[in-house]
């Protein structure tokens, strides 16, 4: 019994010290753990470094600068004309057709002319019959003169016939009968007297009558011959013909459209000029100042001179056109045609020519000071354009010439941001 007893606590302590085992090893390893992570060197403490951002710069210099506009223009003129028929006729050739250039006075639409010609034909004849009328005036008061004194002295005569015969009654000679036939000669030659008096005295208001008649027949016939050259459209200047309206043998009447065409040396070019600018502009022209614009008709460059402003400002428009006339030679340019213009404003002092990227928030520029960016508040002038580029002029009492500025858009840009620059020798003028 004693020996039982034995073995049954052999048994559990033996199973105790089993379950004691895994317990053990769990201590001993976070022991040995802890201790490793005691002894364990510390790592050199790491010093944070601020990073320089890359960017690119340009020198600028201050000097006197002229803004530049770039405009859209279109190719017109005032020289424009559409020709109509002044007579009823036909329309007999069409020497030249649309497109084509002329001369002044070429031919551009003939008409027949025969209708006209015999109205010319019937003028003459009017005038030729009045100048007779004239002439014959003219003769009957020579005639009427002379006869004049002959019936004046024919009165005489029978004024002394009747107190002839009144003498011869006095002393019972004569009869009644006698006396009578002498009254009658009298007052016959009295009446005669007395119409050639009148026929003297109206000579001048038939005269001037005729005159006047003949003046009228001559101004028709002027007329007549006016239309007859009128038979013939003439271009009244050089240019180009844009329209013909008729074709041969259409009858056309007074004030029929025909043709119209253009002048070719008297072309201008109308731009609007953004209504902010319109005040420099007009003062500039008030000082007599010369604008100049250059465009490019064909790949060959020409310079342009604002002549004038328009006017007046079209509905919905925002500013004013000017009117630009070319400076040299005229170009040979179709009209209506589009053109790019770059326009010379007036030049101003102090300005800096800045690249377009260095602009933040339409006023604000960096300067690069010591190798960190320092903010600059700036006034846009205007715009500069050339070797395919466009640059800014600004003003500001804070920059100078040599200055090292910003060109790179960067979207963290703020003052104090340190930055590389990779362009040192970088200049924008």
């Amino acid at each position: 019994m004693f020996q039982r007893v034995s073995v049954v606590r052999k048994t559990n302590r033996f199973w105790a010290r089993r379950r004691l085992l895994p317990l053990v090893l769990i201590v001993i390893a976070i022991a040995v753990v802890v201790a490793l992570f005691r002894l364990k060197p510390a790592p050199p403490e790491a010093t944070a470094e601020e990073k320089a951002w890359p960017v690119q710069t340009s020198v600028i210099e201050s000097a006197a600068r002229s803004p530049q506009l770039r405009l859209l223009g279109r190719i017109e003129t005032p020289y424009q004309s559409t020709l109509s028929a002044a007579v009823t006729a036909n329309v007999e050739a069409l020497p030249v057709l649309e497109g084509q250039a002329v001369d002044q006075g070429d031919i551009i639409i003939e008409l027949e002319d025969t209708e006209v010609e015999l109205l010319r034909a019937q003028r003459q004849a009017d005038v030729n019959e009045l100048q007779s009328q004239i002439k014959q005036e003219q003769n009957q008061f020579k005639a009427d003169q002379r006869l004049l004194e002959r019936e004046k002295a024919l009165v005489a005569i029978s004024q002394r016939a009747l107190d002839r015969e009144n003498r011869l009654e006095a002393s019972n000679l004569n009869s009644r009968a006698r006396i009578d036939q002498a009254q009658q000669a009298l007052q016959s030659a009295e009446i005669s007297l007395v119409n050639r008096e009148l026929a003297v005295a109206n000579h001048e208001s038939r005269l001037q009558s005729l005159e006047a008649r003949l003046a009228r027949a001559k101004a028709l016939l002027e007329q007549a011959k006016l239309d007859l050259e009128r038979t013939s459209i003439r271009a009244p200047f050089a240019g180009v013909v844009t329209d013909i309206q008729v074709s041969p043998g259409e009858r056309v009447r007074p004030g029929e459209v025909l043709a119209s065409l253009y002048a070719t040396d008297n072309l201008e070019v109308r731009a609007q000029i953004p209504m902010q600018r319109v005040g420099v502009v007009q003062q500039a022209l008030a000082d007599k100042a010369s604008l100049t614009a250059t465009t490019s008709i064909t790949g060959d460059p020409y310079e342009l001179l604002l002549a004038r402003l328009s006017g007046q400002v079209n509905p919905g428009a925002g500013g004013v056109d000017g009117l630009f006339r070319f400076a040299d030679e005229t170009p040979s340019a179709a009209l209506n045609r589009t053109l790019d213009l770059t326009l010379e404003l007036p030049p101003q002092s102090n300005l800096f020519s800045v690249p377009v990227s260095s602009l933040y928030d339409e006023h604000t520029l960096y300067r690069i000071s010591e190798g960190r960016l320092e903010s600059v508040d700036v006034t846009v002038v205007g715009d500069r354009f050339g070797d395919g580029r466009q640059s800014l002029l600004v003003r500001s009492k804070q920059l100078k010439t040599g200055d090292r500025i910003l060109t790179t858009q960067l979207p963290n840009a703020i003052s104090g941001l340190k930055v590389t620059v990779m362009n040192p020798g970088a200049d924008h003028g």
